[in-house]
């Protein structure tokens, strides 16, 4: 009985570990969502809000409502289309001693934060002699300089 015992806690261990296995291989396969789209927020926003104005008894109150609405799909929609304009004319690799905050926002791995530290950095060292000179900038370290350095030169 304890020789059987000791065998059924072995199996059941070994199944444990294989499912842990597959979960983990599994949970790396899965696809990364980085983008949001705006435009279907924005359709929705326009759809709850005109479903709203339906329901107000006040026309003038509601016509207000529905303009606020458009004037901010509008400006959701305008900042997407600058932001689309920008990212398709921007081409690499970027010269980070010219460059744009926005343009190096463009890249992936650099936010604003961190494409406002390689901006300050660029006017503290009068300018970047090497793309290495990243690597001093805190917060990008060698993973995240390996990321990056495909993307700018000086």
């Amino acid at each position: 009985m304890n020789s059987s015992h000791r065998q059924a806690s072995i199996i059941i261990g070994i199944g444990l570990i294989v499912v842990s296995i597959v979960l983990v291989i599994y949970a790396f396969k899965l696809p990364k969502v980085n983008n949001i789209e705006l435009e279907d927020y924005s359709s929705s926003t326009v759809t709850s809000a005109a479903s709203s104005i339906s329901s107000t008894d006040d026309n003038s109150t509601a016509l207000e409502k529905q303009n606020s609405v458009v004037d901010k799909t509008t400006v959701i929609n305008e900042t997407q289309s600058q932001q689309n304009v920008l990212s398709t004319n921007v081409e690499y690799p970027i010269n980070l001693n010219s460059c744009s905050l926005e343009e190096l926002t463009t890249i992936e791995g650099i936010g604003e934060t961190r494409a406002q530290a390689i901006l300050d950095y660029r006017d503290y060292l009068g300018g970047y002699t090497s793309v290495s000179q990243l690597k001093d900038i805190k917060g990008i370290g060698d993973a995240t300089f390996a990321k990056i350095e495909p993307y700018v030169t000086v």
